[in-house]
Order: structure tokens, then sequence, then C-alpha cells
């Protein structure tokens, strides 16, 4: 039998970061479309301002995005309890694991695993993992993981998940 125990460093995603910057782009380019009157038939002061408003939506996007791009380490033990710790730098304090429940939400699809998980602390964190954040062999014994973690939840009654 299998042991479902492993510890696995999360990177973030090229291709997650490259599709935010393209959504971003896009919401900035509509912007410019709406400021030269491409797009619309809207008075000036109406074009600018909805043209502003789209600049605004990109930057914030950009930024939130990058902002929170950071690896994440995930161990699961045997018996399926998850911690989950953020990877720092060696100019940052160390950070101590904090244990994670999976919740309902989580998808777990082939080459996309969204797990939503509630720390100790009460508070929801979601991370993406796409196939380019670890190894073949690592994404798929995650996904075998996370699917027994979820099976099991569900025949408990602890938690439902949406799409496992």
């Amino acid at each position: 039998m299998m042991s479902i125990a492993q510890s696995v460093v999360i990177q973030p995603s090229r291709v997650l970061s490259a599709l935010v910057g393209l959504q971003c782009l896009l919401a900035a380019s509509t912007g410019a479309l709406i400021a030269a009157g491409a797009v619309g038939d809207l008075a000036l002061p109406e074009r600018l301002a909805l043209a502003l408003l789209c600049l605004a939506a990109a930057i914030y996007g950009i930024t939130r995005y990058y902002r929170s791009r950071q690896a994440v380490h995930i161990d699961i033990s045997g018996s399926g309890r998850i911690r989950i710790a953020d990877v720092v730098t060696p100019s940052t304090k160390k950070q101590m694991p904090s244990p994670a429940r999976l919740l309902g939400g989580t998808t777990l699809w082939s080459h996309l695993l969204l797990l939503r998980l509630r720390l100790d602390s009460g508070s929801v964190r979601t991370i993406a993992i796409l196939p380019d954040c670890v190894s073949d062999d690592a994404f798929r014994n995650l996904s075998v993981a996370c699917r027994w973690i979820a099976s099991r939840t569900n025949r408990t009654g602890l938690a439902g998940l949406d799409n496992a």
C-alpha cells in the first residue's frame, strides 16, 4: 500500500503569472481604447473616467497578484494531516508550519489543483497548483493525496468538497 505522506515545495506558476499579466494588459488596453473613443459612444468625461477605472483595475490586479506570489511548503502526513508554511528567504525569520484543513470548494482536476485550506488561525487560504509548479511526480502524488483526504473528509461528514 502506498503512503500519501509527502513534503512538497510549490513554486509560483509561470503559466498563471503570464495569464494574470495578459488579463491585466487586456484591461489596460480596453481602457486605452475607451479613452481614444474607439469603443462606445460616450462623452469625453465618461470615457476618461471609464478608461481610468480600467487602468486602475489592471494596476491593482497585477500588483496584488505579484505581491502575494511566493513559494509554499506543504507537508502531508500519512494520516492526511496538512501543514503549510511560506518558503522564506535567509534574511527573514523562519516560519513554523501551520496546520490546515481541506475545505469545500477545493477543486481537484487533472491539470489544476485549487486547494482551499482553513488554517488554525481561522483564515482561509487558496493555493493554486499547476503542473509547472512542481515536478510531474510531485503533482501526481499531491493530487492523489488530496483526493484521498477529500474522500475521507466526505465519508466522515466533516466537510464536503466541491468538484472533487
